[in-house]
């Protein structure tokens, strides 16, 4: 493994951070307030290549038509990094594309592409928020999935998910069948299917949820909705492994931008322990402060290499790829939420004043926790079925 950046992921994380500290930071506290993301996201986010790097060229992407393999989850890491350094909400909405439209190419039928890039092609037009696409894993199996030949009938509620408000598609993996009435959980066959919003009813989060206020959270409520075959992109086995493929890209961008806000918390704290004087110094360089932030520092480097090395593996090819992808997730979900209660707790009283950016902070890190579904939680269970 090559630890060291070539020229063009050097420039992509400069060029990415520099937006991220300038824009994202900027338009952060004014779109957490009002519950929505700037217009102007939108045409800069599409500039940098955001939205519109996992789409085909032939829709108006940056994709090279039929180059799904090409595609570097490592590049997207390093990116993800950086995002989260800057606003947590904004960067979900940016990053929401890339699992439903690599997976349409990957798996999807012609029907299926002509649908969802009809529908996210055209993200820099003018004129407000675009049409995005966004993924949903039903880890609890909440859905009632009941097949009806090769289309599929689908009841119950989906989310509250960020993005979902702004969505034309979900990218939904759950499996068939009804679990509430039935004594096995995870006994349904696996499907990996592209749902249109307008087959349900989208009820918007009001008042939105404490973090990622400004990500457009929505629930999606379906009452026997029909999906087409070709908008089921797999089921059976061959949507067993498309689904632990899609979970490792979703998990690793969100695990990303988990490091990203931790990293941006305790650069905060550090800037503030520097410029807060008590007792003739600087409040950072009190032993337990420092050492509080020394221990941040420390786990968000591993935090930081764990996800990396994850999206390497993925984007090899390698079967340790999913398991990776979970641990990384579920180590960057911790460290987030100990890394901003600290950065907190170094601010003082001053920390859960919103003037200050670490209390949007430690709101934001509750999301990371619990989007996805229960990593820890699934492994265990899996490992006790094997044993």
């Amino acid at each position: 493994m090559e630890f060291a950046l070539d020229d063009e992921q050097s420039l992509l994380v400069t060029t990415i951070r520099r937006w991220s500290e300038r824009a994202l930071r900027g338009w952060a506290a004014d779109a957490d307030r009002r519950g929505a993301a700037p217009d102007a996201l939108w045409g800069a986010a599409s500039e940098l290549g955001l939205l519109l790097d996992a789409v085909p060229s032939s829709a108006g992407g940056l994709l090279d038509d039929g180059e799904v393999a090409a595609y570097s989850h490592l590049a997207r890491a390093l990116r993800g990094l950086e995002l989260g350094r800057g606003c947590a909400a904004l960067a979900a909405l940016v990053e929401s594309n890339v699992e439903p439209a690599l997976a349409v190419l990957r798996w999807g039928s012609p029907a299926a592409r002509e649908s969802l890039f009809g529908a996210i092609g055209a993200v820099a037009s003018p004129g407000g928020a675009p049409r995005i696409a966004i993924t949903a894993h039903d880890f609890y199996e909440r859905l009632a999935i009941e097949p009806n030949g090769s289309a599929l009938t689908v009841r119950g509620r989906m989310g509250p998910l960020p993005g979902m408000a702004l969505a034309s598609h979900v990218l939904v993996a759950a499996r068939i069948g009804d679990a509430a009435r039935t004594a096995e959980p995870a006994a349904g066959e696996p499907v990996l299917a592209l749902v249109p919003v307008a087959a349900g009813r989208v009820a918007p989060c009001e008042p939105a949820p404490s973090g990622w206020r400004a990500a457009a959270w929505g629930a999606l409520e379906l009452d026997g909705a029909a999906i087409a075959p070709e908008l089921v992109l797999a089921r059976g086995d061959e949507a067993r492994r498309a689904v632990d493929e899609v979970l490792s890209w979703y998990r690793v961008g969100l695990a990303a931008r988990a490091v990203g806000a931790a990293t941006a918390a305790i650069e905060h704290a550090g800037a503030y322990g520097q410029d807060r004087i008590q007792f003739g110094r600087p409040i950072g360089r009190f032993e337990s402060l420092a050492r509080m932030r020394d221990e941040n520092q420390t786990a968000i480097a591993a935090a930081r290499l764990l996800v990396l090395g994850a999206a390497w593996e993925i984007d090899r090819g390698l079967a340790s790829a999913a398991d990776s992808a979970s641990r990384a997730r579920d180590l960057a979900a911790q460290v987030v939420t100990r890394a901003t209660i600290d950065a907190v707790q170094i601010f003082g009283g001053y920390g859960f004043v919103n003037d200050f950016p670490v209390e949007k902070l430690m709101r934001d890190a509750r999301p990371f926790e619990v989007l996805g579904g229960n990593e820890a939680l699934a492994r265990v269970l899996a490992a006790v079925a094997d044993s």
